[in-house]
């Protein structure tokens, strides 16, 4: 009865209004994507409005808010994690040791291929797959 009451009581305006404000932080996805140019910070900005409308999606349309006890702890958890991955790639993307070229190399390090096995005709030098 009390769960009743409680579902009674709530209006569609909350979801009108997340509605409204996920569709604003669309809206500046794609102002942000296409007409301003923020250099490096597009991909930070990004990605931390897509974070927001993560956390409206599943705090008010998946009823998160609501929940009690474990399933509350779930999403963040679940954002702790998928933090950590992606922080530990690009950690790893970010600190690799690019290949220097020896010196004294004035050839390119990789043979010259052509665009397509078609283009060289069978037997030739210049065809790497294949005969």
């Amino acid at each position: 009865m009390k769960e009743q009451a409680e579902a009674k009581e709530k209006s569609a305006w909350g979801y009108v209004g997340i509605w409204v404000v996920l569709a604003v932080l669309t809206v500046l996805t794609w102002v942000l994507g296409t007409k301003v140019q923020l250099g490096p910070y597009s991909l930070p900005v990004s990605l931390f409005i897509a974070v927001v409308k993560t956390f409206l999606v599943a705090t008010f349309f998946m009823h998160l808010i609501e929940q009690q006890g474990a399933r509350r702890v779930v999403f963040p958890v679940s954002v702790v994690f998928l933090a950590l991955l992606m922080g530990v790639t690009l950690i790893d993307a970010m600190t690799r040791i690019h290949m220097a070229r020896p010196d004294g190399i004035k050839h390119e390090l990789e043979p010259n291929r052509p665009a397509s096995t078609r283009t060289a005709p069978p037997g030739s030098p210049n065809r790497w797959m294949g005969n």
